[in-house]
């Protein structure tokens, strides 16, 4: 690669390594708030990459005017939120597979206990999913989910609070 006079070689490589930390920092974060609209394991996964691609793809569009926690927690919403839309009804197919008997079972397995849990988060709204799985699957502190979604830290755990019992209640009631 040929060195131009303006720097572009200096500004690419700068770049590549910002996008690189910010893939680095920002992925668990980031996962956990996909996870928690898209439910499924490798669906967030898929998300993920289309969200750092849409961020490599903007980040010489970006301006600092939002933090950067904010911008890409906006993309990674944005990315889920069009996955859930372009993917309505091949998920609704994928969320009625048979399930799996466990009565015969001693103990149910890693993959009946996920699919548990999905039906579980299925009660809880968008907001309330959002803020379990940022703490319940990322272990995010509250006061950074509280930043995070411009919300009082108060509210977070409360929310966090009410999910749990709704989580609970749906596993109760359904076991």
């Amino acid at each position: 690669m040929m060195h131009s006079s303006n720097g572009s070689f200096d500004e690419t490589e700068t770049q590549r390594k910002f996008f690189e930390s910010l893939v680095k920092d920002y992925s668990p974060m980031l996962y956990a708030q996909i996870r928690s609209i898209v439910l499924n394991h490798d669906d967030a996964d898929d998300v993920l990459q289309e969200t750092f691609i849409k961020v490599w793809k903007a980040l010489p569009t970006f301006r600092g005017e939002a933090a950067v926690s904010t911008w890409l927690y906006r993309i990674a919403n944005n990315e889920a939120l069009q996955h859930l839309r372009k993917q309505k009804w091949r998920k609704m197919l994928l969320m009625n597979v048979a399930h799996m008997d466990v009565s015969a079972k001693a103990s149910p397995s890693a993959e009946f206990i996920s699919s548990q849990l999905e039906k579980a988060m299925k009660q809880l709204t968008a907001h309330q999913r959002n803020i379990f799985a940022l703490r319940y699957f990322n272990e995010t502190p509250y006061h950074e989910i509280a930043d995070l979604m411009h919300l009082a830290e108060g509210t977070v755990k409360a929310t966090y609070h009410q999910s749990m019992k709704k989580i609970e209640a749906y596993l109760i009631d359904n076991s």
